[in-house]
């Protein structure tokens, strides 16, 4: 947690490594998945797993990911790992350390929440002694939390065969609930039972301390029930008897989850730094001024980020009220998000700044101070000292004094006896062609950032035409890469890249996230809203020959370009289309 100042800001993303695992929370009996993600850069020998009591890991395979965002491109290369635990409780997988490229990277700790293998009963055709059809439950990665930290909630939705589910408000006593993001959903073995697991994943965050309640939570799944040919109980027949080939029909089975209680403790009051706003999280400090090179009274812009995970929207910095040498004018702030729980992202406040006298040398550093809920600890973060050179108002060479200055002279001047060389006089400047232009430069410039600003603000109180326009620009850019790539002898980026072309099309037509779309979702979306079925088909089969040449790599250069020739012509169509 170190503050950069400066041209830090300006700095690119660069290579890196870290290790995510997916899902965080899990029951007795089931697996997660553990990636170590290396982003453009190779690793220098295959990395060296750790050994925790209670887990065992399983390596699964290696993959490359290519990635197209914001209009920049990485590569990144992806170790997957299976893990087991051998009993429910919480698990802390620590930091790795490995070489990459000739430098060191270090990972964060995981921690791993594994709750016991309990099934709750009910659901229609469900008796004493049998599985549920489909059940409901409210899974938190830990119950001792702090007041102001971001808790991450999910509700899992465990159903045979669902279609659809509808789930309730979450009741958070004392809490703030957040945004909310469909869970993907994955095969699990519950008690002998294969179920799919989905739902739907969210945040809390606690407001006061004390115990308080999440739940109970009620929804409604569809799932899809086998029509008896026999007699007998119609549920029995659906677990034991061969699914395929056998008429269905919807049924529709309630669900409720428990509440789960939460401890919420209060922030300490020892050691609590004076500059401390109520911020909770964890959170790294930049920032920057320009100009810095000013004179007395000329504003200087002074940019603070504040990066991490937390809640951004409400953070605040102390007041910079202690800064005499400068009148400080409230700050613009804004926040952007990595990530769509709007728990990651950056904060960032722009102050203007008015140096009152030439003796500041510096803009002074920023503090702030946050508590780390992992650490139990306040942490503070500053910056350097931003130089500054201040000149002051009228700083020229002293003019003569009047009493210095000769009076003129007084002579009496002669009529001319002669009329002297005759010359030819110049045109007015109104007959000049420069004049009129000189004339009419500053209305032409006003009008024309007039007309740039109208444009600005309509894109903004438009966001999805803003992301129309980004992404034609986005999508032109990268068939032209892809015509490129088609000759290239890697197969590999060529069809991930591809793949990224549909999905960002698709996800701005239907106004949903570029990650999310998938060859299932295409299907089930489009074709209600009447897209023909030829365009149909040639999208499932872009994505099915994407899906199958990104672990696969196959073909030649020509098949490859008559690829990105259907995709162009593809993309065309789905951009004429209104979706959404």
């Amino acid at each position: 947690m170190l503050a950069v100042g400066g041209a830090g800001l300006l700095t690119a993303l660069a290579a890196g490594f870290r290790a995510e695992l997916e899902p965080a929370t899990i029951r007795a009996g089931e697996s997660a998945n553990l990636l170590l993600i290396f982003e453009d850069v190779q690793p220098d020998a295959v990395p060296t797993l750790p050994e925790v009591t209670g887990l065992s890991f399983v390596a699964t395979g290696r993959e490359t990911r290519f990635n197209f965002v914001n209009g920049r491109q990485s590569l990144s290369t992806v170790f997957r790992y299976v893990v087991m635990p051998a009993e429910p409780g919480t698990f802390t997988i620590p930091s790795f350390s490995v070489r990459a490229g000739g430098q060191s990277y270090e990972s964060a700790p995981l921690r791993l929440t594994v709750l016991a293998a309990g099934v709750p009963g009910g659901g229609r055709g469900a008796s004493a002694g049998t599985p549920a059809r489909a059940f409901l439950e409210i899974a938190v990665p830990r119950t001792n939390v702090f007041v102001g930290e971001v808790l991450p909630v999910d509700l899992l939705v465990y159903a045979v065969n669902p279609r659809q589910f509808e789930l309730g408000p979450l009741p958070a006593e004392g809490c703030t609930v957040g945004k909310q993001e469909r869970i993907e959903p994955l095969r699990v073995t519950v008690n002998g039972v294969l179920y799919t697991r989905t739902g739907t994943r969210t945040t809390v965050v606690p407001t006061r301390p004390g115990r308080l309640s999440l739940g109970p939570l009620s929804g409604r799944v569809e799932v899809l029930v086998p029509v008896a040919r026999r007699r007998g109980d119609l549920f029995d027949e659906f677990f034991n008897d061969p699914f395929f080939n056998r008429a269905v029909e919807p049924a529709v089975v309630p669900v409720t989850a428990a509440a789960v209680t939460l401890e919420v403790l209060p922030l300490p009051t020892t050691n609590a730094p004076p500059s401390f706003t109520g911020a909770v999280g964890e959170f790294r400090l930049e920032a920057a001024a320009a100009p810095t090179n000013v004179a007395v009274g000329d504003p200087v812009r002074l940019r603070v980020q504040v990066s991490g995970r937390g809640a951004l929207a409400g953070l605040t910095l102390p007041p910079l009220d202690g800064w005499t040498d400068f009148r400080v004018y409230p700050a613009q702030n804004r926040v952007e998000y990595t990530d769509t729980l709007g728990i990651e992202g950056t904060k960032v406040l722009e102050y203007d700044l008015i140096p009152q006298n030439a003796e500041v040398r510096a803009v002074p550093p920023v503090v702030f101070s946050f508590f780390d809920p992992v650490n139990q600890s306040y942490v503070t973060l500053t910056n350097p000292p931003i130089p500054l050179l201040v000149r002051p108002v009228g700083g020229r060479t002293p003019a003569l004094a009047a009493a210095d200055v000769p009076p003129p002279t007084r002579e009496i001047v002669h009529l001319k006896a002669r009329l002297g060389p005759v010359a030819v006089a110049a045109a007015p400047l109104v007959a000049r062609p420069g004049y009129w232009a000189a004339l009419l430069a500053p209305a032409a410039l006003w009008l024309l950032l007039r007309g740039w600003r109208v444009r600005r603000e309509r894109l903004a109180a438009n966001p999805r035409l803003r992301r129309r326009r980004e992404v034609a620009r986005r999508v032109r850019a990268g068939l032209e890469e892809l015509e490129q790539r088609a000759a290239e002898a890697d197969p590999a980026r060529f069809f991930a890249l591809a793949f990224h072309l549909l999905q960002e099309q698709l996800g701005e037509r239907l106004d949903r996230p570029a990650a999310s779309i998938t060859e299932a979702e295409e299907d089930e979306m489009l074709r209600p809203r009447g897209v023909p079925e030829a365009l149909l088909s040639e999208l499932h089969q872009l994505f099915q020959e994407c899906n199958q040449a990104r672990y696969a790599p196959a073909g030649s250069v020509q098949d490859r370009r008559a690829l990105a020739g259907r995709l162009r012509r593809a993309l065309e169509q789905l951009s004429r289309l209104d979706l959404a």
